[in-house]
């Protein structure tokens, strides 16, 4: 039982059990005797508990299984209330077999496929993971990115937009800092780090790839004031935390962070006159906090907060060196604020419900005047831009955009345990308002130039949408029931309403697991999956559709199947082994419509003549004799879009327990195969990444001295390239310089069987890190270099194509990050 009140009672003791993580542990046995009394209690799933009993002289002992027991003797208690906290180590847990240690073992009645519980400690440690939960994430099997220079995450063959982020049980739609390059997690802050790549509960809806679920840790009890600092050569992190003022129950952290790159980079490229005095280097600035009330009798209350910016302000000097500028003022803004109401009659029963509201706003203004694509750009000097605008070299533009995401929500979430049976259930309400406007205007030369390009119609187009709300509603019910002693199932299903496209959907899911023995566990499962269209989906999605009420009688939600299978075993009380495979089947997805327009083509009078000088003349072109169809994509959203996904996954594991694991880390391979089909037409999705490989080990040379390393392999994406010459044209007639009186190129890049036929080079790089620890100044300091790329691989961001003189193509690689050091220091005191 949790309390045991009597009406002759006079003290009270209460307070929370906790490991050496901070983490709450729960249904621990509280035993409080003496020579006349014993009474056994429990701690709740806060760990919380409280005790009224008669004053005296009492022996205390908290124990729980895979914990080492607690003894308090002789303990005193008077009249009145007593706060007692304590912390519990955990120890090994024995199996018939072997004994296993473990952060966080997966339980066999768990049955969440393909789960990661990642420890944010290996988030702070992780060679080259810059101390970012989403970069880190990216070493698991089956999780990488679209490039080194974002932390958006590509799973098992899908997109960025597929993924549902939750932090404290509040969706967030953008949560990258300095586009994309860091993501909003603090790792200093978090307390739980669940990512599922596939097959995932029924109480997470309206995404169909997988879910991070991640959780801000409470701040300490032990202490009225602690501080912690992180610092290194990008950026600094401040947090302080404490238990309540005024003996109210709980406790209140408050983190703040801030990048350098305003600070550093500017000086001197103002200096160099790059830009000028004005202007402002991308940077970004939060703050979070997160206070913790209660229990007061049966109920707990959180508040959460997160306020950030990211901004920049470039303004082009005069002694650039580059012929083309650009003008560039981005105010980016994330905010969440939310109420948690956690109520706990029993410790068989808890229920959570979160009220929240998120903000993420923009303000973009981009102008200037880039070189046409297609030349060399080391020819030019800027002394030559007037003549370069006037051939129509420089290709002019000005984007302006504002957007405003407003996300109102009430959501619940409750649990019931009743001996082989866990009953969960919930629900919630969402309004999403949109507040969208953008305009681009683009010169003549420009508007040829992308023409060349199959999706150039949806460029071309101003959009603005003001103050549009969409209601999501949704509810969820699963039990799961224990058969005998080794088989678990549990059915789930999930209704999802959409006022933008004013349906219901039923997405029923079913998962089984069954232990084979204490070590060895098999766990598959089967759902279907849907996803709505929405305005606060496009961050990640890199596609703009019009979803006004234009088009959406006509649509529908997109749908996936998930399929699968796995197996763990732990090899040893330290090495785990798993091993999943899955297949994902994916129907309704919103692709843009194509329209045909028309237009000439040009042909030469004698195509075998190949002398450039012949090719360049204007008079040896001529068009057909009627506008001939060609293909433009549209922002029109339409539902004609298919795919699959399947591969398997292998990680092996060394785990991390305490600070006397010396060696620890991991390796997985994965192998992948992502295909979509458009009109007919079925190519590898852009994401496509057939084999992936990652090692991940951690040594500790001395007790205050760590050596990590990180390799990591892929096969890389597909690509599109140009497969020859067309002339350009403004109006239906061939553009011409008027200098030369030559003819002005596109680049062809054929026809959908082109579309990603090739494929980069393979991906691969080595980070370290090396981490010595101290005490010092009443503070444990950790000091670390982190060197990213250490033998400098230049791995393929994209290819710059140049037409030369003789009209021959040249192709030029932008690389991803090279070689780069980072120093920084950690205290806590």
């Amino acid at each position: 039982m949790l309390f045991d009140v009597c009406a002759q009672e006079k003290s009270i003791i209460q307070g929370y059990v906790r490991d050496i993580r901070e983490e709450p542990v729960n249904k621990v046995l509280i035993i409080i005797q003496n020579d006349s009394i014993s009474q056994e209690y429990y701690t709740d799933s806060l760990g919380y508990y409280s005790i009224n009993i008669i004053s005296g002289t009492y022996n205390l002992e908290y124990t729980k299984e895979n914990y080492a027991p607690y003894y308090i003797d002789n303990y005193k208690l008077t009249s009145g209330r007593k706060v007692l906290n304590v912390t519990i180590e955990e120890t090994q847990y024995v199996t018939d077999i072997i004994t296993v240690e473990d952060y966080k073992r997966q339980s066999q009645s768990d049955l969440r496929t393909s789960l990661f519980n990642v420890n944010p400690f290996s988030i702070k440690t992780l060679p080259g993971g810059i101390e970012d939960v989403l970069r880190s994430l990216k070493s698991l099997p089956g999780v990488t990115s679209p490039n080194d220079f974002t932390s958006q995450l590509v799973i098992r063959g899908s997109g960025p937009d597929q993924n549902l982020i939750i932090m404290d049980d509040v969706e967030i739609f953008n949560p990258y800092r300095l586009y994309g390059l860091v993501s909003m997690f603090n790792p200093e802050t978090l307390s739980d780090i669940s990512l599922i790549t596939g097959g995932f509960p029924a109480k997470y809806g309206d995404r169909l790839s997988a879910v991070l679920d991640v959780t801000n840790r409470e701040g300490t009890r032990d202490k009225n004031f602690s501080l912690m600092t992180n610092i290194n050569i990008a950026n600094a992190n401040l947090i302080i935390q404490g238990r309540n003022p005024l003996s109210i129950p709980g406790s209140w952290i408050v983190s703040s962070r801030r990048t350098y790159y305003d600070l550093i980079i500017g000086p001197f490229a103002k200096k160099a006159g790059l830009v000028t005095e004005d202007s402002a280097f991308p940077s970004f600035e939060d703050v979070q906090f997160k206070l913790a009330l209660g229990l007061f009798r049966k109920n707990k209350f959180i508040i959460n907060g997160i306020f950030s910016r990211d901004g920049v302000n470039i303004i082009s000097g005069s002694e650039r060196q580059m012929a083309d500028s650009i003008n560039a003022k981005d105010v980016t803004y994330n905010d969440v604020l939310s109420l948690s109401w956690h109520y706990i009659p029993n410790p068989n029963f808890i229920s959570k419900t979160t009220l929240s509201l998120y903000g993420n706003s923009g303000d973009n203004e981009f102008e200037g005047d880039i070189l046409d694509p297609l030349l060399d750009r080391e020819q030019f000097t800027p002394g030559q831009r007037d003549s370069l605008k006037a051939i129509g070299a420089l290709l002019g533009f000005n984007f302006d955009s504002r957007y405003s995401f407003n996300k109102y929500s009430l959501g619940n979430r409750s649990t019931y345990i009743r001996e082989k049976y866990t009953f969960e259930f919930g629900g919630g309400l969402d309004i999403i308002n949109n507040d969208i406007k953008y305009t681009l205007i683009l010169d003549d030369q420009f508007k040829a130039f992308i023409r060349q390009f199959t999706n150039a119609g949806s460029l071309l187009e101003d959009f603005n949408i003001e103050g549009k709300s969409n209601y999501r509603g949704n509810a969820y019910i699963s039990l799961k029931s224990l058969v005998g002693n080794n088989f678990y199932y549990q059915p789930s299903v999930r209704f999802d309403y959409y006022s933008y496209l004013n349906k219901i959907y039923f997405s029923p899911r079913i998962n089984f697991g069954y232990a084979i023995n204490n070590l060895t566990t098999v766990r598959t499962a089967f759902g279907i999956y849907f996803q709505s269209p929405g305005y606060e989906k496009l961050i990640d999605g890199q596609t703009f559709y019009d979803l006004s009420e234009n088009y959406n009688e006509s649509l529908t939600a997109e749908k996936a199947y998930h399929f699968v299978a796995g197996i763990d075993r732990w090899l040893t009380n330290k090495w785990h082994l798993k091993v999943e495979g899955y297949y994902k089947i994916f129907d309704n997805l919103i692709i843009q419509q194509r329209e045909s327009a028309y237009k000439y083509k040009y042909y030469l009078y004698d195509p075998n003549n190949t002398d450039p000088n012949y090719i360049k003349n204007p008079l040896n072109w001529y068009h057909s004799e009627e506008k001939l169809p060609y293909d433009s994509l549209t922002t029109v959203p339409i539902n004609q879009g298919t795919g699959n996904s399947y591969g398997f996954e292998i990680m092996l594991e060394k785990k991390y327990i305490d600070r006397s694991t010396k060696l620890y880390g991991w390796i997985n391979y994965s192998y992948s195969k992502s295909t979509r089909e458009r009109y007919g037409i079925i190519k590898p999705f852009r994401f496509d990444q057939t084999h992936t490989l990652n090692i991940v080990l951690n040594y500790r040379l001395l007790t205050w001295f760590e050596i990590g390393a990180r390799w990591s392999y892929a096969s890389n994406f597909p690509y599109t390239p140009p497969v020859g010459i067309s002339p350009r044209t403004i109006n239906d007639s061939i553009v011409v310089n008027p200098f030369t009186n030559q003819v002005i190129f596109n680049f062809d890049y054929g026809d959908d069987e082109n579309r990603f036929s090739v494929r980069k080079p393979a991906y691969h790089r080595l980070d370290l890190r090396f981490t010595a620890v101290t005490k010092f100044w009443d503070a444990d300091w950790s000091f670390y270099l982190d060197v990213i790329n250490i033998y400098n691989r230049k791995n393929v961001l994209s290819y710059d194509y140049n037409l030369n003189n003789d009209l021959s193509i040249t192709r030029k690689t932008t690389g991803m990050i090279p070689i780069l050091p980072t120093i920084g220091v950690t205290a806590r005191f």
